[in-house]
């Protein structure tokens, strides 16, 4: 039986993994400050997803790191990246700088993005699988939540401070390096890297798919992270701390989420990915209509609750329909469309802003997108069971 403290220390590897956002509550400041040298808003915001694309760059990568890395360098070396390279702007705050710096953050997160899902999965299996998926999905959110509201009380100090939260990658280093073995089985593991079997076309089309709806969800979540600041802010409804406090409650339910995922998974069965899309699209709904902070905050917390579901749920739905030879190569699809998704935020927001100048608007049309692709999930489901009736299931 696998050690508490192994456990903690597999787990402490995803605390820090959508860290991206963590510092978003600083970017008002960051806007004022760069303004003054000549830099939009819009680049600005830019830099807060720009880690995004490093980590699908290095996603992109992984079959040729892992040909020449194992994996206890790769997550030493994504550990150091992402503490040294995210921590750079407390002391160095030019804008090339920080560009530099969430690019080294990115890079470091890619490296040890599938390797902190896929060490679960290699490891556990079953119900204690499902668990430990849906816990490392709340050490996720816990991660981004504690970041987050460390981000928004450091920014007391100055809003270059509020980047220090990334040194926290180091004692998960000391963790991991304290308390996690290699796997007997690490050298097999290695060949199966360099010579991968391919997905199916079915197998494929389902990864694809599963990327498609993680990367929206993601996309939707962080436009929520990065905008509410900024909504608070033009709406007169409270400070930047608050904000930073309400951002950390939202990612607090997202904790309890992962930490109820396998109860409600197992009342819900099939109709689960339906209704919390569903939910999910209302929350959104009822953050366009926030013109106070009880409605905000009913919004947030909601749209924490079941984003983590979401998410939680596509990796393990991955991890169950695709086999143990080919699960590192659908999950390195699925984190695709996930970095995908929080690299385009500042885009699609950018977009819909031109389509609806008001504060709260881009909610109501990610309600109306994600709505719609609810009903086609209910479609879905309805075709799925006919398949199921004609003995065709399966993928």
């Amino acid at each position: 039986m696998k050690s508490i403290l192994e456990r903690a220390s597999l787990l402490s590897l995803s605390l820090m993994m959508v860290s991206t956002f963590a510092v978003s509550p600083a970017l008002p400041q960051m806007i004022s400050h760069f303004e003054k040298d000549g830099f939009t808003a819009s680049q600005v915001e830019q830099l807060i997803p720009l880690s995004s694309f490093a980590i699908i760059a290095i996603l992109l990568l992984t079959p040729v790191i892992n040909r020449f890395l194992k994996e206890r360098a790769v997550i030493i070396i994504g550990l150091l990246l992402l503490s040294i390279g995210g921590s750079l702007p407390v002391c160095f705050q030019a804008y090339p700088l920080i560009f530099l710096s969430r690019i080294l953050l990115g890079a470091g997160i890619g490296m040890l993005n599938a390797r902190a899902i896929n060490i679960i999965s290699e490891r556990f299996t079953g119900n204690e699988r499902t668990r430990m998926l849906g816990l490392r999905g709340s050490m996720e959110v816990l991660g981004s939540a504690l970041l987050t509201f460390l981000a928004g009380q450091l920014l007391s100090i100055s809003w270059s401070a509020s980047f220090a939260i990334y040194g926290l990658g180091l004692l998960i280093l000391l963790l991991y390096l304290a308390f996690v073995p290699d796997m007997p089985h690490q050298k097999e593991l290695a060949e199966d890297h360099e010579n991968p079997a391919r997905l199916s076309s079915r197998q494929l089309l389902y990864s694809l798919g599963t990327a498609f709806y993680a990367g929206f969800i993601i996309l939707v979540n962080s436009s929520v992270t990065i905008r509410i600041p900024q909504v608070v802010e033009q709406l007169g409804l409270g400070t930047a701390s608050q904000s930073s406090i309400l951002l950390s409650a939202m990612m607090i339910m997202g904790i309890l989420a992962g930490m109820f995922y396998s109860s409600l998974l197992s009342f819900f069965g099939k109709y689960f990915q339906v209704g919390v899309s569903l939910i999910f699209g209302l929350a959104c709904l009822m953050l366009w209509q926030a013109d106070s902070w009880f409605l905000l905050a009913i919004g947030a917390l909601t749209s924490g609750f079941f984003y983590s579901l979401a998410v939680t749920y596509a990796f393990h739905t991955i991890a169950e329909k695709i086999p143990a030879h080919l699960l590192a190569t659908a999950t390195i699809l699925v984190l695709l469309g996930c970095n995908l998704g929080g690299g385009s935020t500042a885009l699609a927001l950018q977009l819909l802003t031109s389509l609806a100048p008001a504060p709260t608007a881009v909610f109501g049309l990610y309600s109306l997108l994600i709505l719609s692709m609810t009903a086609i999930l209910v479609v879905a489901l309805l075709f799925s069971k006919k398949k199921k009736i004609d003995g065709k299931s399966g993928i």
